[in-house]
């Protein structure tokens, strides 16, 4: 499956070069009638995201990655490329730090608590260069239906203003702890290869817990082993993102949370047996209504416990040729437009 996939979508499988182009060619027995319209599709793979902008603006590609493109980048675009067509969206993708709770001595709770405390989620927001915003767990209205707004998350000191108070309180739990000025801890923090927006998260990770005696380098990884070592439980702390395929508690809260999901994408280890009873219950409730309060109600809960605290939530724009016709750009995630049996090419 990881190298010759199959599936019942509009394209197939053709090839794959690692680190250029994935090609996809025309489903010709696909089950609708007349779709697909292309031929094929590919997908290059460039690390440089100047020069993946670069070659849009050129005219050397159709359509940009998914949430690849930023404020300030859509700008240029527009500048150099005014027939572009650009439409921004929310992502439903979770900036987030991710702790590993069975690693000493982040398996105590407060330390946990002391690097949420720690963390300023405004500053991370801000570093989003226009795009970023508050949330939680749940994509935040008013892109999201479930999501908590910056004021609902103001109950929790963390997604307050007041930093420097956030800071001595987790300093206090720090020494509790048995740490200090004295007996720092030292970490390494681990992150996705060449991803400069990751890069700036884990920054600013770094350089604000020193402000709580916890002191580390950044390692970058390629992803496969970035990936693998968060599967294995084979690190202590981590920036990475948190995507979900639709914004659906079912799909955030089951695949996130769970203690069951620790085998996979529970990947910070966190476990809770009562919580994995909260998650059952919203998942049962019929009445609308009912069930937002308790899936708000559940994700203030999990910013409480740490189970993998949110930083940031972001919008980002994707640019298309005016020649691409039925592109439709996702309104609540990254990967659920990505079938693209509409599209056409008006060349």
């Amino acid at each position: 499956m990881r190298r010759n996939p199959i599936g019942t979508g509009p394209f197939k499988f053709a090839e794959w070069k690692p680190n250029d182009v994935i090609r996809l060619t025309k489903n010709r027995d696909y089950w609708k009638p007349g779709r697909p319209y292309l031929d094929a599709v590919e997908w290059r793979i460039m690390n440089s995201h100047a020069t993946r902008t670069l070659s849009f603006i050129a005219g050397q590609y159709d359509v940009t990655f998914n949430g690849d493109v930023s404020v300030n980048i859509m700008k240029d675009i527009r500048a150099q490329a005014p027939k572009a067509i650009c439409v921004t969206h929310a992502t439903n993708v979770v900036g987030t730090m991710l702790i590993n709770h069975t690693a000493p001595p982040f398996d105590n709770p407060k330390v946990q608590r002391a690097i949420s405390l720690a963390l300023d989620r405004h500053a991370f927001a801000a570093s989003r260069q226009g795009n970023g915003f508050i949330g939680g767990a749940m994509l935040s209205p008013p892109y999201g239906v479930w999501g908590l707004t910056a004021k609902q998350l103001e109950v929790l000191p963390e997604f307050q203003k007041n930093v420097e108070r956030n800071r001595a309180q987790a300093r206090k739990l720090m020494e509790e702890a048995g740490y200090g000025p004295k007996n720092k801890v030292k970490v390494n923090y681990i992150m996705r290869m060449n991803d400069p927006p990751h890069l700036t998260s884990a920054s600013l990770v770094a350089d604000q817990l020193r402000n709580i005696y916890i002191e580390g380098d950044i390692e970058q990884r390629e992803n496969s082993v970035f990936v693998a070592a968060q599967l294995k439980g084979a690190y202590t702390l981590a920036f990475n993102t948190s995507a979900a395929s639709v914004d659906d508690p079912d799909v955030v809260f089951y695949q996130t949370y769970t203690c069951a999901a620790r085998k996979y994408a529970n990947v910070s280890k966190y476990c809770n047996p009562e919580v994995d009873k909260k998650i059952d219950e919203q998942s049962a409730t019929i009445d609308p209504v009912k069930r937002k309060k308790l899936v708000q109600a559940l994700d203030l809960l999990l910013q409480r416990e740490v189970a993998r605290p949110a930083l940031y939530q972001y919008t980002s724009a994707t640019c298309w040729q005016p020649y691409v016709k039925g592109y439709v750009r996702s309104s609540n995630g990254l990967y659920t437009h990505n079938n693209l049996e509409d599209v056409w090419l008006d060349k």
